[in-house]
């Protein structure tokens, strides 16, 4: 068994389990400082922490190091002291220097600062990693007799060669699972954005997908995405990484289509490690659990859409018409001939999004001076339910415009003259809830079905509208 294999079930567990249980010992003895006082030092350690692990899953392991040392920096910084978060971090690197970069004096000497800081720290229980252990076991053993701790530069690890773009990813992954991605530049790499290239399969072609932006904490340029659950789903995921500047042109990149980065992936049966890998993300709210959403959120999308509409005509009356018609009474009607709805939006987290919705509606005159057409701009705040392929949403509308209108026919005017047809207004302000559903096409399309209830003031008339469209993301 590899060593990251045999490992990073004890590492995952000694940095959630680790840190929470340290917590919890900790908080009772009155040694650790006030969280309220570093609540953001804190967290940062924390979110270090977590991204050290990623690294190490990756076997990145001089990424990891570098992580978890720029938390102790934050840390010191911050007088965290004693908290359990450091003894935590301590712990880790001295996991990583055991089993990663198998630096033995390094291992005890982080393990000792672990149990300086907090006496009860132990690693968690249920560890395969007989190195650890030993190590572990030898330096409880040396504070014990009080023997000096070796210092922490006395054997620095040579540090790997490093390239212009590290992105490094998980050796294998579970089949049907989203998968998250992550870069950082090394050096002065003059990229403004990245790009992975992904196949599932051999016979598939690559699909692209931008990474946003995610610079990590101590400002390093870095990007992270997270792949949909179709990129696992063969027995092998394709990759290759691209990096360009403002012009466009490619300035540095990690495999390629000749020799992609290969992830192995398997099903969710095939051993422990999935099972508790399943647990660690739902912890982590990240990736994608069962019947759940795809994690992923702060990029724009583009919509079209066509429908029709149908509704109550209120008491303002008809618009062209209103002072020859004999008698008029509100009452429902068809808003026809269809409306188009193109859309921009953005997704501000996984599940809310924001949109700006045009409601462009054309009228027929049939032979009578009624408007062609009344236009409205809707904005629209979106909630979306989990899903794997189909998520249901809601909406609540408010914009204006034009508003809306209803064609009313048949009119009886005075005098005996022939009967109308003319429109009645709802608007110009518009306000409304609405519902639909999207099902995934692709990694890029969605296909939507909506209905959307819209009021119309201060001219009052009520129309529901069936949509139909696609939507891109970008």
């Amino acid at each position: 068994m590899s060593a990251q294999k045999s490992v990073r079930p004890w590492f995952n567990r000694h940095l959630f389990l680790g840190v929470a249980a340290l917590l919890l010992l900790a908080l009772p003895a009155g040694t650790v400082v006030a969280a309220g006082d570093n609540k953001e030092a804190v967290a940062k350690v924390i979110r270090l922490n977590k991204e050290a692990r990623q690294f190490f899953d990756a076997t990145e392991f001089s990424l990891a190091e570098k992580s978890l040392k720029k938390a102790l920096e934050i840390g010191e910084a911050a007088s965290l002291g004693n908290h359990a978060v450091m003894a935590g971090t301590h712990g880790n690197l001295a996991v990583l220097y055991a089993s990663g970069l198998k630096n033995e004096d390094q291992a005890i000497f982080h393990f000792k600062k672990a149990l300086d800081l907090q006496p009860q720290y132990v690693p968690s229980t249920g560890t395969d990693s007989p190195e650890v252990k030993e190590l572990f076991e030898r330096a409880k053993s040396e504070m014990e007799v009080a023997t000096p701790a070796p210092s922490p530069e006395a054997s620095e690890p040579p540090a790997p060669p490093q390239g212009p773009l590290r992105c490094p990813a998980a050796s294998t992954a579970t089949a049907g699972s989203s998968l998250k991605l992550r870069c950082v530049a090394e050096g002065s790499l003059s990229a403004t954005e990245v790009t992975v290239f992904f196949r599932a399969g051999e016979s598939s072609p690559f699909k692209s997908r931008k990474m946003p932006a995610d610079a990590a904490l101590d400002g390093t340029p870095g990007w992270s995405t997270q792949l949909p659950p179709e990129a696992t789903k063969g027995e092998q995921l394709s990759l290759y990484f691209q990096a360009r500047n403002k012009r466009g042109k490619v300035v540095a990149s990690v495999g390629s289509v000749v020799e992609p980065v290969v992830v192995d992936i398997r099903r969710a049966d095939q051993g422990a490690g999935a099972a508790s890998r399943a647990v660690r993300d739902e912890a982590e709210g990240e990736g994608e659990t069962e019947g759940g959403p795809l994690k992923d959120s702060g990029y724009w999308w583009l919509g079209l859409g066509v429908g029709i509409g149908y509704g109550y005509a209120g008491s303002s009356g008809p618009e062209v018409y209103k002072k020859e018609v004999l008698k008029y009474t509100p009452g429902v009607a068809w808003a026809k001939a269809a409306q188009i709805t193109p859309e921009v939006g953005y997704f501000l987290t996984p599940s809310l999004s924001l949109s700006l919705q045009g409601r462009i509606q054309y009228i027929p005159k049939a032979g009578n001076p009624t408007a062609p057409a009344a236009v409205a701009f809707l904005g629209r705040l979106l909630y979306f339910t989990s899903g794997k392929t189909v998520r249901f949403y809601g909406s609540g509308i408010l914009g204006g415009g034009q508003g809306f209108r209803l064609y009313v026919e048949g009119l009886k005017r005075t005098n005996g003259r022939s009967p109308v047809n003319d429109t009645v207004l709802g608007g110009p302000v518009v306000v409304g809830i609405g519902g639909g559903m999207a099902i995934g096409l692709s990694d890029s399309w969605s296909w939507i079905l909506e209905i959307n209830g819209l009021a119309g003031v201060p001219d009052f008339s009520m129309v529901a509208d069936i949509n139909t469209g696609v939507r891109l993301r970008l």
